[in-house]
């Protein structure tokens, strides 16, 4: 008898030390802070020219082929020179995370309705946009730009 209670308390032991180990081991991943509104304003382009401007008042515009990466289903003739759209930053509807929503008047850019673009800080710790959530090619990265659309 005393060499089963032995057994189950080895056996208890090695999976305390087992379990202690591999949740220690583990990184926690932090959240990247929500950025403020503020620092959405302003003009924003990716490598390849195509551009959003974001607004103070909660509204903004953005380009032609802004409206096509939003969108893979938007088709080109559905796109305008220029669309408007109210912006703020808000909770993906599917997922829980934070994210800048865009949201279109209906029938005013094809058929975008509503979309947003995922904030990423990158390693200089300079906040860049992208539509996609894990791992944007970098034709779709949008980073803060000093010109005019």
């Amino acid at each position: 008898m005393c060499r089963t209670r032995r057994s189950r308390r080895f056996l208890f032991a090695a999976v305390s030390a087992v379990l202690v180990i591999g949740v220690s081991g583990c990184e926690i991943e932090e959240e990247s802070p929500v950025p403020k509104e503020s620092q959405i304003v302003g003009l924003w382009k990716n490598p390849g020219g195509d551009w959003i401007d974001f607004d103070k008042d909660g509204t903004g515009t953005l380009s032609a082929g802004a409206q096509l990466q939003l969108n893979s289903l938007v088709k080109k003739s559905e796109t305008k020179e220029v669309c408007e759209y109210s912006w703020g930053v808000d909770t993906v509807p599917a997922g829980g995370g934070k994210w800048v929503s865009l949201t279109f008047q209906e029938e005013q850019c094809g058929s975008l309705g509503s979309s947003g673009l995922y904030y990423y800080w990158d390693p200089s710790g300079e906040l860049v946009l992208a539509n996609s959530v894990e791992s944007p090619k970098v034709e779709e990265i949008y980073a803060r730009s000093n010109a005019t659309p």
